[in-house]
């Protein structure tokens, strides 16, 4: 135990955790069990459908309804936030978590004839938490910029630590479930009990998010719509706009296809697992960088740096998807993912004072992306050679992502 809190220590000093206030601090403990609860069960959504009996295709179409549901609830998560306040819309979210792992736990084998309905709860409460806890996360830190880039940083070592231990484990249970006690659940009782304890961990989060207090965030007195005219005005928000949406081409693609391919290869959860534990270091050691370094002079140049990385490494795919090829295109694009953080503070940097609208334009032009870019995975799902030249292909956008992201003129707030 010494170690670790020594370990924890050295981390926490590391990136200035110690500039946290109250709210912060409150917040992270919620974002914890959160934190936990995704890392048990969002990765294996994906093998279960296989494990049912899907396919690539069938998995980049259920990713294709998360992000179609998900610029839906956008729009009226925006409206949600102004009307009944950020951090119930927040405790909205962890409801429909809990709901969509309850559908998981019905379906069961049954889940490819309902990937409609499977995805489109997944989309709405990921938009509700995830929209409502980065408006939360610049709420609390007072709108000090530099102060949102720490809390960036720490959230994502809480994220990274978690998925260094959580995913290999839940990968042996599950996988031991399928191979050793195949008589029971047809072989699934590992993936009922890894979607179970995720509700719990969601519970004990939303408990939590009660002791958060009520956070208003600054906007004008206009509605949404009128809001929307203002910002689509500004430079500023187009440009970060269309970062946004170079950034969500690859952005859900990446997001599962090289996990999904691995499977495909090895038929083995607990592979997949280890592969997410390799991962989660790589991302542990990026955030650290990000938490440490990352301010508003350097967004440019670490989106710089996040942009050739992914456009190079996934052409070592032209050797072959082996296991060595797949952990190392995975190692490089996690360890500069955190990179990707600078986007965030270039988009809050855009849209200050028109927070609920200003996050719903960025989640639009996010998941238009994410639609092109799965559109077209689907469309190269045929066989692994074409999937091969669709990560690569995807890759590349990143570049124009930085590119637009860059024209982005930052205005100093006091």
């Amino acid at each position: 135990m010494k170690i670790f809190k020594l370990i924890g220590s050295v981390i926490v000093n590391f990136i200035g955790i110690k500039v946290f206030n109250e709210k912060q601090k409150k917040f992270y403990r919620s974002e914890f069990f959160v934190f936990f609860a995704m890392n048990l069960t969002n990765i294996f959504v994906n093998t279960f459908i296989m494990a049912s009996g899907g396919g690539i295709a069938d998995v980049a179409m259920y990713n294709l309804f998360i992000v179609i549901s998900v610029g839906i609830t956008s729009i009226i998560q925006a409206h949600l936030a102004k009307k009944i306040g950020l951090i119930k819309a927040y405790r909205l979210g962890l409801v429909m978590f809990i709901l969509f792992n309850l559908t998981i736990l019905v379906l069961r084998e049954n889940i490819n004839d309902f990937l409609w309905l499977a995805g489109a709860l997944a989309g709405i409460s990921t938009t509700l938490f995830f929209v409502s806890r980065n408006m939360i996360i610049l709420v609390c830190a007072d709108y000090d910029q530099d102060a949102e880039s720490v809390y960036w940083g720490a959230a994502g070592i809480l994220n990274s630590v978690l998925v260094i231990t959580l995913p290999v484990l839940a990968g042996l249970v599950i996988q031991f479930g399928r191979i050793q006690l195949s008589h029971i659940f047809d072989g699934m009782l590992g993936y009922y009990i890894t979607f179970s304890l995720g509700i719990l961990a969601f519970l004990v989060a939303l408990a939590f998010s009660f002791r958060v207090p009520v956070l208003p965030a600054k906007h004008s007195d206009t509605n949404i719509w009128q809001d929307v005219k203002v910002l689509l005005r500004k430079k500023s928000v187009i440009y970060s706009g269309l970062g946004e949406f170079f950034r969500g081409m690859k952005d859900t693609a990446s997001g599962f296809i090289l996990v999904t391919l691995l499977f495909s290869s090895t038929g083995s959860e607990a592979w997949v697992g280890t592969f997410t534990m390799v991962m989660a270091t790589c991302q542990l050691i990026g955030f650290c960088i990000t938490a440490r370094y990352l301010n508003l002079k350097r967004t440019k140049n670490f989106l710089l740096a996040f942009a050739l990385t992914v456009s190079i490494t996934p052409l070592l795919l032209l050797l072959g998807v082996e296991l060595w090829t797949l952990f190392v295109v995975g190692g490089a694009g996690f360890l500069v993912i955190s990179f990707q953080n600078a986007a965030n503070v270039i988009c809050s940097n855009a849209i200050r004072g028109y927070v609920e609208s200003g996050f719903m334009i960025r989640e639009l032009f996010l998941n238009v992306g994410r639609v092109f870019g799965l559109t077209f995975l689907l469309f190269m799902s045929q066989s692994e050679s074409f999937v091969t030249i669709a990560i690569i292909t995807l890759g590349s956008t990143q570049l124009f992502m930085w590119l637009a992201h860059s024209q982005v003129k930052f205005k100093q707030v006091t």
